[in-house]
Order: structure tokens, then C-alpha cells, then sequence
């Protein structure tokens, strides 16, 4: 019987590192889907609970709409329990921002939100908050403590964050009167974005 012969040193270390590799090539194409374009505009680094996910499709109509069919299950309350849909803003120019209150990059964009809300609300545009990862009680205190002058819902199912697409905070969504999704963004967004994206769904200023 031939005695067997052990592998050379070199051979127990092409394991390790293709381990090495794939895991840096996994690490390379995460931070890839959290940061690649979507929806047009260029995607800084922002919260990842998993990976982005291609979300709902500009062109397509918003989840929970009133042009969108019925779905029992996309339910969303304010702080006090009491339902919120979507429905209830049918006609009016509608940014969403998924978001969470123990997160940096929303801390960052939260003063550009509010200016751009401030500046567009009189000409009926409607902003709302969802978060998916906080209790009402730690949102109701987060809110009062950054006096935000926008309403914040709680998805209690995550239904609306499935529905959307959702995968990192923040991310906004922007939906015509019609219901129909003509912008989004995942992550932060700056004075300049906001701008040009809530162009795409308020009324010309113009003549």
C-alpha cells in the first residue's frame, strides 16, 4: 500500500485565498448596489440594512395610490395609531422619504428637506414620512425633539417598505398627481437634488 503523499504548503494556502478574494469581491459589489445610479442621478453611500433593491420603477404607478389596485395589506398610522394612506393625497404632487431615526445620513439631508418643503408646501406639495425600523414612542420623541413640520407615518408590516422596494434609509420616492412615479433617489440628497427632482412632479412656475 503506497503511502500517501501530503500536499505542498502552497496548496493549503489557494484556499484561503480565494476565500480572501470572493469575499472582498462580495464587500466590492455591495457597496456597488448601495451606491450605483438610480433613477438618473449620481448615488452617494447612505444606510444599508441589506442591499439596494431596485425598488419600484420611475414610470410606474406608486404602491398604495389611488390609481394603483387595492392592497389590504399596505397599511400605514400615524404616531397615534390612526390609519394613513396614500389615497388621501390623490391629486397633489407626493415625496416619501423611508427613513429611520437612528441614521446619519438622514440627520445630514434634514435640513434640506425641510427648506425644500418650506419653500414648495404652498403650492400643495405633500411630504411624508415612513418609518419602517422605530417604535411611534421613539419616533414621537425624534420628531418633537427636530420639530419636523411634515407628517410621519409608522409601517408597522414593513409592507410599504417591501412594496417600494426598500432597502436603506434614506430613500425618496416622488409621485405625481397622477400617481405615477417620476423620480426617486436612494440616499441622501443635497438642496440642488431635491430641487430638480421635485421639478419633476410640482406645477410649472412659469407661464
Amino acid at each position: 500500500m503506497e503511502k500517501e503523499t501530503a500536499p505542498p504548503a502552497g496548496w493549503r494556502r489557494i484556499p484561503r485565498a480565494l476565500a480572501i478574494l470572493l469575499i472582498a469581491a462580495a464587500g466590492i459589489a455591495i457597496v456597488y448596489l448601495a451606491t450605483r445610479p438610480l433613477g438618473g442621478e449620481p448615488q452617494p453611500s447612505f444606510f444599508v440594512i441589506g442591499s439596494a433593491a431596485p425598488g419600484v420603477q420611475i414610470g410606474e404607478i406608486a404602491p398604495g395610490t389611488t390609481q394603483a389596485p387595492p392592497s389590504p395589506q399596505l397599511e400605514l398610522t400615524d404616531l397615534d395609531g390612526t390609519p394613513v394612506a396614500l389615497r388621501d393625497f390623490a391629486g397633489k404632487p407626493l415625496w416619501i422619504i423611508f427613513w429611520k431615526t437612528a441614521c446619519e445620513p438622514c440627520e445630514a439631508e434634514a435640513p434640506a428637506v425641510a427648506a425644500a418643503y418650506a419653500a414648495h408646501r404652498a403650492a400643495g406639495l405633500v411630504l411624508l414620512g415612513i418609518d419602517v425600523w422605530d417604535s411611534a414612542a421613539v419616533i414621537h420623541d425624534y420628531v418633537a425633539q427636530h420639530e419636523l413640520a411634515y407628517p410621519v407615518a409608522v409601517d408597522p408590516s414593513a409592507a410599504f417598505m417591501g412594496a417600494y422596494g426598500v432597502w436603506g434609509a434614506p430613500t425618496h420616492y416622488f409621485i405625481g398627481p397622477d400617481g405615477i412615479i417620476r423620480h426617486r433617489y436612494f440616499g441622501p440628497m443635497n438642496s440642488d437634488l431635491l430641487e430638480r427632482s421635485l421639478e419633476a412632479i410640482l406645477p410649472a412656475s412659469g407661464p
